[in-house]
Order: structure tokens, then C-alpha cells, then sequence
């Protein structure tokens, strides 16, 4: 029997609505090292452009994989770069290290690796709110659930750095028997332990999200 106008519109946002069931986490480090590279550009606002061009490009790559639409003003609320918990984050961690590296004052370093962390955070919060915590139907995010959405994803990356944080733990599998020496097991451990920082990071991430979601009232039914 041959499928009406309605199945066929039935069908496009059935297939709309479905989730993505893959990350890609290839394409989200590379905009990340975009941003840490536009921080070094040394003309003025135009690394600030650079970035709201970086963060649109994320929004729009997470939202149009789940088969959602993003409106302008939605979109510029998610790309933005700077905001008030973002102030806070880059003025504590300017202070700390003045205190520990006072002779080298790495602000430009510090800066440049904060701006990436939140490129990184944009990219892997705003999934993880589309996939666990979206509860409407709707294909378009507005203006107000962006807001929302922006401000808990700019608390996370605040809180993703409080002592007090607890992520899920993760173990590393051993094989039955070791037969590598000291020296090779020093730097096999050196290496997995340096390669795992990102998935920490996420891990670090991915429960202070989930905590401010729970804080945040209306969140989860926007």
C-alpha cells in the first residue's frame, strides 16, 4: 500500500527524533585545538569572533545529529564565549597559578587551555542534555531552553573543578602475569596515566553536569 503524506511525515520526524548513537569525539577535539589556537591570534577581538564561529559550529554539529534546530538567538546564546561563571573560572585560575607559578605568569597559557576546555565541555554537555535530560519532542531549542541549557553547561565547567567532586571511578585491567621490568612498567605508566587525562576530564565533566541539572528547576521539563 503506498505511504500517504502523513506516514511520510510521521516517518522524517520518527527519524528526526532518534538519537545519535555515536559521539564524534574526533571532530570536537579538533575544534578544541581550533580554539586554543584562536586565543593565540594577536589582533584584537578578532579571537573572539574566531570563537563564537567555533562554538556555532559545535552547537549546530551536536544539535543536527540528533536531529534537532537550533534558532538564531538560541544560537548565539550557546556560542558566546564569554559569560558570568566563565569570568569566575578564569579570574580562580589566574590566581592560583600567580600563587604557584608567580615568576612565570602563564595567564595566555591559562587562558588559551580554559577556552578549550569550554569548547570541549560545550560539545560533550550539550549532547549529554539532548541524549539523558531533554524531555520535549520539539526539533527546535529556543532562546529560553538555550539559556538554560547554557547555564548549566557553564556551571558544570565551574564545578568540574571543585576538590569535592566525585566522578565515576574507572579501573584499568591487569594482565595475569607481568613480565615487564621496573624501569618499562614506570614508563608504561607514565603514558596510560597522561593518555587517560581526557577521559578524566570528561568523567569530571559528565557529574558536575549531572549534578547541576538536578539543581536546576525546569530544566528537564523545558
Amino acid at each position: 500500500m503506498p505511504a500517504t503524506e502523513t506516514d511520510v511525515t510521521t516517518q522524517t520526524s520518527t527519524v528526526a527524533l532518534s538519537p545519535s548513537s555515536s559521539s564524534p569525539t574526533g571532530r570536537l577535539a579538533v575544534m578544541t585545538a581550533y580554539a586554543v589556537a584562536a586565543t593565540t591570534i594577536p589582533i584584537p577581538f578578532v579571537p573572539g569572533r574566531v570563537l563564537v564561529r567555533i562554538r556555532g559550529a559545535v552547537v549546530h554539529d551536536v544539535v543536527s545529529r540528533h536531529g534537532l534546530s537550533l534558532t538564531t538567538d538560541a544560537r548565539t546564546a550557546l556560542a558566546e564565549p564569554d559569560s558570568e561563571s566563565r569570568t569566575r573560572l578564569v579570574r580562580a585560575a589566574e590566581g592560583i597559578a600567580r600563587q604557584l607559578l608567580r615568576r612565570i605568569r602563564p595567564v595566555g597559557v591559562i587562558s588559551g587551555a580554559s577556552r578549550g576546555v569550554e569548547i570541549y565541555a560545550l560539545g560533550l554537555l550539550l549532547d549529554r542534555y539532548v541524549r539523558r535530560v531533554r524531555a520535549t519532542s520539539a526539533l527546535r531549542m529556543h532562546l529560553e531552553e538555550a539559556r538554560l541549557v547554557r547555564d548549566a553547561i557553564d556551571r558544570a565547567v565551574v564545578r568540574a573543578h571543585s576538590p569535592s567532586l566525585r566522578p565515576a571511578p574507572t579501573t584499568m585491567n591487569e594482565g595475569v602475569e607481568d613480565l615487564r621490568d621496573e624501569f618499562t612498567r614506570w614508563i608504561d605508566a607514565v603514558l596510560l596515566t597522561s593518555a587517560a587525562l581526557p577521559s578524566y576530564l570528561e568523567r569530571r565533566l559528565e557529574s558536575a553536569f549531572d549534578e547541576v541539572v538536578a539543581e536546576i528547576p525546569g530544566l528537564k521539563d523545558v
